[in-house]
């Protein structure tokens, strides 16, 4: 009878050691579970956002900082070499002074050759040298004619010239490779637009340089009237018998 007490207190005790065992595993919640794998989801997709983000943003600098070649667009309005700020001072020429036609190249050569195969006269009155006003105009006249006579033909030359430069760059419309390209050959063509305007005011003042020689040589030609028709008595002879 004893013994069979002890047993039932043993097979109690080993019960209840068993039950304190079990309850000490761990258990997995399910729900906790999911939500943190979502949580996990959502970090990674941020991250891969930021790090696109991240890249158009680099992208983007890359695109509007640096620096870009404009290639041919840069010598557009060269005019193949001639520029109207070649020709000599036109004061000087129109006041008489004596011409060189070296800054102008073949074109002032050209000139040359067509003003001395017109075989004009050095001065109207006969002088050596140009002394009096009528000569001086005169010899404004001519200097502003050779001048004017190998500016055309270097702006003739010039025009096809930038022509062709300007159809090459209307060539290139669209084709920068990002907006910073874009942005310089935009400048570049406005830099190369004015610098043709500024060689087209100097074609004007070429112009106004041969009208002023024409009024120089009338003025002179007035003065020169007006001088034959004054009585001197310092410079009248009598002839008679």
């Amino acid at each position: 009878m004893q013994s069979k007490v002890i047993s039932r207190l043993v097979i109690i005790a080993a019960v209840s050691s068993g039950s304190g065992a079990l309850a000490q595993v761990p258990v997995i919640d399910n729900a906790t579970l999911t939500q943190a794998m979502q949580t996990a989801s959502n970090t990674a997709q941020i991250m891969n956002t930021n790090q696109q983000i991240l890249d158009t943003v680099n992208q983007t600098l890359q695109a509007v900082t640096g620096s870009r070649t404009t290639g041919s667009l840069s010598s557009i309005a060269s005019g193949g070499g001639f520029s109207v700020s070649s020709v000599p001072d036109l004061s000087s020429i129109l006041g008489g002074s004596s011409l060189s036609m070296g800054s102008l190249g073949s074109f002032g050569t050209t000139a040359s050759q067509i003003i001395n195969a017109l075989n004009l006269v050095k001065t109207l009155t006969g002088a050596p040298n140009a002394a009096t006003a009528t000569d001086q105009a005169y010899t404004g006249a001519v200097n502003t004619s050779a001048v004017i006579t190998a500016s055309v033909a270097g702006a003739q030359a010039a025009s096809t010239s930038r022509l062709n430069g300007f159809s090459s760059a209307a060539g290139q419309i669209g084709s920068a490779g990002d907006i910073k390209a874009s942005i310089d050959q935009n400048s570049q063509l406005q830099t190369q637009t004015g610098q043709t305007i500024n060689e087209l005011i100097g074609s004007v003042n070429l112009t106004n340089a041969a009208l002023n020689a024409q009024q120089q040589q009338d003025l002179a030609a007035q003065s020169k009237l007006s001088n034959m028709w004054s009585f001197d008595p310092n410079k009248a002879t009598l002839v008679g018998h």
